[in-house]
């Protein structure tokens, strides 16, 4: 390290110059950040469940991931308010069914309007009137790209193509694989004795619906809705109270998409685009969405202010444009090289991920605070020894110190690489490189730039009389020095009733990691979810997958019957704690073609008794059956080629109090598998699987991590502790503090509810990870004072006036840079960041109060090391540390 900072000094443009280098290459990366927010960027690949989830998806579809939306208006039963509808179903179709002849004619006829230069938007769109479906495109993405812009021009125009290109691929790849409402549903009809689909709206020859114009059309229209009991609650919602029909319901499931969100941002544009109706708009897909979104926003808005944060700090800390700048530069390149290499390398942002850019710029700050302060104590020293000598002397001490203190930081980061959650594992591996980006940066920009800068004391920390002003820090250490000098044995008492109680709130900690709950109460993502959960049962759901162990099984009347009654008491209000809104089966089908073979008879919507008339039903209908699986397209969503195993589809609704968290989705599927065991028949199995399921499997990850995390941290932070002091007692002073203030956060998370989610479960790790900058900070310049001759007193007092203020600067800069994060749109980062704040502030106090108060008490002398280890030897730590005799 010492031939390495007088490199540095001697050569300082070159060393300037590489790191501009670096940047200019790294910078460009971040243009490359996407955002991921699916289950795949948290479940384990390997996972069995995951695997198995995949498989469900690849025989019935992806059921458990689509859009669904309630449509209203005012006058809901009207020709107008039904073509307005129509339309918007219209554009959707066009994802559907690709039509190439006409997409082709479409953009031939724009690019024909774009050679001819500037236009009106008005003639633009009025260029289309004989297709109204592209007319309505165009609007939308005008008003979306140029708002009220009256004249395009050529590069508006070429940005509308863009834009027109990509909706015309989502279109060629047929991105949507059902549409479902009422002007799109079939119903099944009984008539000389064959059993047929049929439109509830018919289409003309061109294939354009024809709706119901008059009251009386209108109302036979209404009479075929309410027909079918399947319908209600599924594609349209009744007011409970006069029980007539307010909303028609939509549900758009995709194609098996591995990355939904272009496509749901392309939906959701056309939708939100419709103001003349009124739409609520939920589901996983719609979720993911938005998480997305604000994971963006909180990214941009965040970093400013942390950025802006740590500079009030540098500057309260320094008072000196240099001692700003050169923080400011430091923590910026490190914030660049990581997130450019994210970039690079295709690594997303996800939930946990957003956390990163602001935890690096607090982290940055924390080690260009210590070698700027250390160059501030050390300021006399480089006046008497001359500035070369006297910088080499200083940056050598303190650039080693940061060294090892980021070292250990990098390993306790790194401990989070074996949580098998996927998006934990990135933060842990890229926080921790970003920290060694931050200690290398540190390192040798700011010893080059003080090179090249003139040798003076900031005149704001200087009284009239040239000595150093006193300030709220100098006197907080005071404080400190006294309590760990005088009053050691009541800080250790007091300590010791804070980890008791800490540990008794520990127990009482729950796992979250259903992402619902992720946003605020009055979010508009959790009002729709409700909204939906009540008019149509919920906008996510899981699969309940029975096997009859048999072909044609699922055929048996006995088994249906048997279904059926299992679905009454999933919906049940008896049973208000499984949150189930809705469910779809096989059976629906069965029990409707029974309605229709008997003269539509509501008494006959229920399963035959007869085995063959089921058989012949399902040979009398007439489904399509365009994969040629030998499934009805009806029916794959239900079972699987042979019907042996019936796929039951459950949605999930708000049903009781409490949101529907994690906790209760583990429960609804306890309680599920109870009945099953009880109610199924021997010969029988049953499985469930689903986007819920993740969830729940998610938290056994989440707990398995954190445990791992935290005692693997601890103990390589504490055997690199005794290697780094050459002393067996160094590595369990070091861990009182840490463990001292990972304890607390624990019992602040289970006292006061704070639930360990995706985001919290990284605290521990961090709380280490950064804990141990502070402990080693104070152990080395304590046993640096001690090797000089001074007493114990005396060495805690002169550690704590030198190493004290860089760590109180670093640990304010920590906790308000982490502070930023409560303006976050999200209830865990929300949390992370008071956690966080609260962790600093606990690891301040482990390092200035408690870890000095326990050396009190113990007179530990950590300058009597024992022998040397061969590693130990070989890395020459004392020599590296200054405190080898010479």
């Amino acid at each position: 390290m010492n031939r390495y900072i007088a490199f540095a000094l001697k050569r300082p443009i070159f060393v300037l110059f590489v790191l501009l280098a670096i940047t200019i290459v790294v910078t460009p990366g971040m243009l490359r950040l996407e955002f991921d927010n699916s289950v795949e960027s948290f479940m384990p690949k390997h996972d069995r469940e995951y695997i198995y989830y995949n498989e469900v998806k690849e025989i019935y579809g992806d059921n458990g991931r689509f859009v669904i939306m309630t449509v209203s208006d005012k006058d809901l039963w009207s020709f107008e308010t039904l073509q307005k509808f129509d339309d918007l179903i219209a554009d959707l179709e066009e994802y559907k069914e690709y039509d190439e002849g006409r997409e082709r004619e479409r953009l031939e006829k724009y690019h024909a309007i774009q050679s001819r230069g500037k236009i009106s938007r008005k003639k633009l769109i009025g260029s289309f009137d004989g297709d109204p479906s592209f007319k309505r495109s165009l609007e939308r993405k005008t008003i979306g790209l140029f708002g009220k812009k009256e004249t395009l021009g050529r590069r508006d125009l070429k940005k509308l193509e863009k834009s027109i290109l990509r909706s015309h691929n989502f279109k060629k790849q047929e991105v949507i694989d059902t549409i479902l409402c009422p002007l799109t549903a079939e119903d099944i009809t009984g008539e000389n004795d064959t059993l047929e689909t049929y439109d509830l709206i018919i289409t003309d020859e061109s294939g354009k619906r024809i709706l119901p114009k008059t009251e009386k059309q209108i109302d036979e229209f209404r009479k075929k809705l309410e027909r079918n009991p399947a319908f209600d609650k599924g594609i349209f919602s009744r007011d409970p109270v006069s029980v007539e029909i307010t909303d028609f319901g939509v549900i758009i499931k995709f194609i098996n998409l591995e990355d939904q969100d272009p496509v749901v941002r392309e939906m959701l544009e056309l939708i939100d685009s419709r103001l003349d109706l009124k739409t609520v708009t939920t589901g996983v897909a719609v979720v993911n969405k938005y998480m997305n979104d604000y994971m963006h926003e909180d990214l941009f808005k965040n970093v400013p202010l942390v950025l802006l944060v740590v500079i009030i700090v540098f500057y309260f800390n320094f008072r000196s444009f240099r001692g700003v700048v050169l923080p400011f530069v430091t923590l910026g390149m490190a914030e660049l090289w990581i997130l450019g290499l994210m970039g690079y390398l295709g690594i997303k942002i996800t939930g946990v991920g957003v956390s990163l850019p602001p935890l690096m710029i607090a982290v940055g700050s924390s080690y260009a605070i210590h070698i700027l302060n250390q160059y501030y104590a050390d300021f006399d020293m480089i006046t008497e020894t001359g500035k070369r000598t006297g910088l080499q002397s200083s940056m050598s001490h303190i650039s080693l110190t940061v060294l090892l203190a980021g070292l250990t930081t990098f390993i306790a980061f790194m401990t989070l690489a074996t949580s098998e959650v996927s998006a934990i594992r990135e933060w842990g591996i890229f926080s921790a490189l970003g920290v060694m980006f931050a200690v290398f940066i540190s390192c040798s920009l700011i010893p080059a730039w003080l090179s090249l800068l003139p040798h003076k004391m900031p005149s704001l920390l200087l009284r009239k009389d040239k000595t150093v002003k006193k300030t709220v820090v100098d006197r907080i250490i005071t404080a400190t020095t006294n309590g760990s000098i005088i009053h050691y044995k009541v800080v250790l008492v007091i300590v010791a009733i804070i980890v008791i109680v800490s540990i008794i709130g520990m127990f009482r900690i729950k796992v979250e990691t259903a992402f619902l709950t992720y946003f605020k109460e009055t979010d508009p993502i959790r009002v729709n979810t409700t909204v939906i959960g009540d008019k149509l049962g919920g906008g996510w759901g899981f699969n309940i997958l029975i096997d009859t162990e048999e072909t044609d099984g699922v055929k048996n009347p006995e088994f249906l019957t048997m279904i059926e009654k299992f679905r009454l008491w999933l919906e049940a209000d008896e049973n208000p704690d499984l949150n189930i809104g809705r469910t779809d089966s096989f059976s629906d089908f069965i029990k409707t073609m029974h309605m229709a073979m008997n003269n539509d008879d509501i008494s006959f919507y229920r399963i035959p008794k007869s085995r063959s008339d089921i058989i012949d039903y399902l040979e009398l209908y007439s489904g399509d059956d365009d994969d040629s699986d030998g499934r009805y397209d009806e029916f794959e969503s239900f079972v699987d080629e042979d019907y042996q195993t019936l796929n039951l589809l459950a949605r999930l609704s708000k049903k009781e109090q409490e949101e529907v968290s994690t906790t209760k989705i583990e429960h609804i599927f306890s309680k599920i598998s109870d009945y099953l065991d009880k109610n199924l028949p021997k010969h029988y199995s049953y499985s469930l699987t689903g986007f819920p399921m993740m969830d729940v499997k998610l938290v056994y990850y989440v707990v398995k991590g954190q445990m791992q995390s935290l005692f693997l941290s601890l103990i390589v932070v504490g055997l690199i502790v005794v290697l780094l002091f050459n002393h067996v007692k160094a590595g369990p002073l070091a861990l009182i503090p840490i463990s001292t203030a990972v304890i607390v956060n624990f019992g602040i998370m289970g006292w006061f509810n704070i639930k360990l989610d995706m985001a919290t479960s990284v605290i521990a790790a961090l709380t280490i990870g950064i804990g141990v900058d502070d402990t080693i900070h104070f152990l080395n310049t304590f046993r640096h004072n001690r090797a000089r001759g001074l007493s114990v007193d005396e060495t805690i007092a002169r550690t704590l006036a030198v190493s004290g203020k860089a760590i109180l600067f670093t640990s304010l800069a920590l906790i308000f840079g982490f502070s930023v994060l409560l303006t976050s749109h999200f209830i865990p980062i929300i949390l992370f960041g008071i956690l966080t704040a609260t962790t600093m502030i606990n690891t301040t106090i482990g390092a200035l109060l408690i870890l000095p108060s326990v050396i009190k008490a113990t007179n530990i002398d950590l300058t009597k090391s024992k022998p040397k280890s061969r590693l130990g030897k070989y890395l020459n730590i004392d020599r590296l540390l200054g405190l080898e005799e010479k």
